[in-house]
């Protein structure tokens, strides 16, 4: 399973030509693109940009750093961002 930012095809594996294609296409039914060129600068922001915090917990709520649970993704974000900054 690849995450995004991660390396494809992962070391010692080699891309298929055909899969290669497909991936980098639009998916047909998610309307997603999975596979693009990524520039080592893209790659550092995008590292920086994940964060392991908020986690989902599943039903909608969303645990915090300090354990806090928050209900919805975008309010738990910004309780993070509160956190982090130390308000």
């Amino acid at each position: 399973m690849y995450k995004a930012g991660d390396t494809y095809p992962a070391e010692g594996f080699t891309a298929n030509e055909e899969r290669v294609y497909f991936l980098t296409g639009v998916h047909p039914e998610y309307k997603k693109i999975y596979l693009a060129e990524v520039t080592i600068n893209e790659q550092e922001e995008h590292k920086e940009q994940v964060s392991e915090f908020p986690k989902h917990t599943g039903r909608g709520y969303y645990e915090l750093s300090n354990g806090t649970k928050v209900k919805g993704k975008e309010e738990a974000i910004e309780a993070e961002n509160a956190l982090k900054s130390g308000e």
